[in-house]
């Protein structure tokens, strides 16, 4: 594989010559350090990446058909909506946004991810085990493996380094961050960013074909993968875009005038076609998601201020972070999930501030743009007000309603203006998750961090030797030998960075939530799926204000509903629709005639009844009400679990 460096110059320069001597603004370049061929060493680290995340199964989740890294709600919710997709885009595609949860409102596919991006993947496996607890551990590891390896093409571009392209791939694989995000497979799938970064700089260098198709395609599968990082990659790339180029196009402009408006006019065929394109597939793909933006699923500015970057939530990590966890802070109890543990490590830290240093100092253009995008990616990040923390200073808030949302000083940032007048921020609750996206720009300045050390200790030992060869005392060998032991001297401090990044990031543990497949799951299920009539039907207990059976353990009816056919009431999503919440209300006294009424008014078939998750008084009487009832009819019983037909 070629090495050669774009030169992210202006591509669309006139070729019109110039009669006086001006500045060329279209002949600025950043060359990579070291110009290497792709070799062995390329493979090795490669390996090493695909090797680490072997031994993260092996470690953590060793019973990869039965168990899945992060706590129940998220994954299993995950976990339906892969098998969703697979089942209904083979058997019935015209029906994929009107999916089996939260019925009978309408999209309620878009209600969170679709995780289409990721279904390219499942499905194959799911088609070819039926087990979609092996489907979904498979596909969520594979992530890991391709944000790494992606991370290192981008990286191995710009610095030609294999060993700085695998420290760039360890930080955005392995940060503690991306670790802490193991609930959100859509989180830590930020696998095709990297890729989309590179062809879209490629394409802009050199107007090629193969590299505005490559970026449309890699960065319609991010979109696909997880609308947060498409939404967020859209305005990453449009900032690099003016940041890089505005200047050389104002330059080149002054200096050529028409002829480069009209070279430029030349040019942008390629990218107008591909871009016209990509707009035809992103309005077919995002039109639920408007449709329901529209409906009322929008977010509000104190939903984005909650979920914000705090200034000290770049101290924490989760809780099972080996080095630097904690399972408490200021009296506070911290959750495995949250989305404040934001820490991304001393070591790409401080890679990062020195690679920022010597690309400033050094004026190199492209990379320089990626140092300005990290920071409005940053300030983004801190949502729309400027938060110093939590009243406890901790990186969670058990009672936020509480908190009056807004943490001191409270200053309004870019986020609030982007609110009213970008696109997409309306439907985004947690501006946090742009750390995935910074992380980019951390592994690369890291990146030429290292690879500068390697170029200016290179060049260091060579002089050095040759000073040592001129030397009379010394034997033809010595200087050869001197050189080769400095050299092993200081790679094994180099190696002592991605040891450290690895240390950083690895957890003592992980939350593992245990998850039946098959024929373990409960008989009740099973009888469902032998009698796939497709009628609509409710499980009580159904979550309502999140008093004792909450809205998070409905993320187990998500799973089931995988073996059976039956649009329920019920559902664990991105979003709670006020339907949803009304018909839970009404069903809390069932079975009166207003919770009858309102099942009939919606055709819902079956009522299954799961007493063992009510309060053992609450069982007893419930069970006593139903079975006195003359619209129900016993349909079946498994134990505590009980089905019947409304009649």
């Amino acid at each position: 594989m070629s090495t050669e460096y774009a030169g992210d110059s202006v591509p669309l320069s006139a070729s019109k010559k110039q009669k006086t001597p001006t500045k060329n603004y279209s002949t600025v370049t950043d060359q990579p350090l070291q110009r290497r061929r792709w070799g062995w060493w390329d493979a090795v680290y490669l390996l090493l990446l695909v090797a680490l995340v072997i031994a993260m199964v092996w470690r953590y989740t060793p019973q990869v058909t039965s168990e899945v890294a992060g706590e129940w709600w998220d994954p299993l919710l995950n976990i339906w909506t892969l098998a969703w997709n697979t089942t209904t885009l083979l058997h019935n595609p015209a029906h994929l946004w009107q999916a089996q949860l939260l019925y009978p409102n309408p999209l309620t596919l878009s209600y969170s991810e679709n995780l289409l991006g990721e279904t390219i993947f499942f499905a194959p496996i799911f088609l070819l085990t039926h087990n979609p607890v092996l489907s979904y551990n498979l596909v969520f590891y594979f992530t890991f493996i391709l944000c790494g390896t992606n991370m290192y093409i981008l990286a191995r571009h710009y610095t030609g380094s294999p060993l700085a392209a695998f420290v760039a791939g360890l930080i955005f694989a392995f940060s503690p961050y991306r670790i802490g995000q193991i609930d959100h497979i859509h989180i830590v799938a930020g696998e095709w960013m990297p890729l989309a970064l590179l062809y879209f700089a490629r394409a802009l260098s050199h107007n090629r074909w193969r590299y505005w198709s490559l970026f449309a395609l890699c960065y319609l599968l991010q979109l696909l993968s997880s609308i947060y990082y498409g939404i967020f990659l859209t305005y990453t790339l449009l900032a690099y875009l003016l940041i890089r180029y505005t200047w050389p196009f104002i330059g080149q402009w002054r200096q050529q005038g028409k002829a480069y408006l009209s070279a430029l006019l030349r040019a942008a065929l390629k990218p107008l076609v591909v871009c016209s394109v990509m707009l035809i597939l992103l309005a077919v793909l995002l039109a639920p998601y408007l449709l329901s933006l529209s409906s009322g699923l929008s977010r509000s500015l104190e939903q984005a201020a909650t979920f914000s970057a705090y200034i000290r939530d770049f101290t924490f990590t989760a809780p099972f972070n080996w080095l630097y966890g904690l399972k408490t802070y200021n009296g506070v109890t911290l959750p495995y999930d949250s989305e404040h543990y934001l820490f991304p490590g001393w070591a790409a830290l401080l890679l990062t501030l020195c690679g920022a240093f010597l690309v400033l100092r050094k004026r190199l253009p492209a990379m320089r743009a990626y140092v300005w995008v990290g920071l409005i990616i940053l300030l983004f990040s801190l949502g729309p007000f400027l938060q110093f923390s939590t009243p406890s200073g901790a990186p969670y808030d058990p009672q936020p309603h509480m908190a009056a949302t807004i943490a001191a000083p409270g200053w309004p940032m870019p986020w609030t203006l982007a609110y009213y007048i970008l696109p997409g921020f309306k439907g985004l609750r947690v501006p946090a998750r742009l750390m995935g996206v910074l992380l980019i720009i951390m592994a690369l300045l890291a990146a030429y961090v290292i690879a500068y050390l390697e170029s200016f200790l290179s060049r260091k030992i060579s002089s050095q030797a040759d000073e040592a060869n001129k030397q009379v005392e010394l034997t033809k060998k010595t200087g050869p030998s001197y050189q080769l032991w400095k050299k092993l001297a200081i790679y094994s401090l180099l190696c002592c960075i991605p040891l450290a990044i690895i240390l950083e990031g690895s957890p003592a543990y992980l939350p593992v939530t245990h998850v039946p497949s098959g024929d373990q799951i409960p008989a009740v299920y099973q009888w469902l799926a032998t009698h796939a009539d497709e009628q609509p039907l409710v499980e009580l207990p159904m979550a309502y204000q999140d008093e004792g059976f909450t809205s998070k353990d409905e993320a187990w009816y998500d799973y089931y509903a995988i073996y059976h056919s039956h649009p329920i009431m019920n559902g664990w999503s991105g979003y709670r629709p006020p339907l949803t919440v009304h018909i839970a209300g009404q069903l809390i006294d069932f079975p009166s005639s207003t919770s009858l009424n309102i099942l009939r008014k919606y055709q819902v078939h079956y009522v299954i009844l799961h007493l063992q998750l009510y309060q053992p008084h609450e069982a007893k009487a419930l069970l006593t009400r139903v079975q006195a009832s003359k619209d129900l009819q016993l349909m079946a019983t498994f134990g505590k679990d009980s089905i019947w037909k409304v009649r």
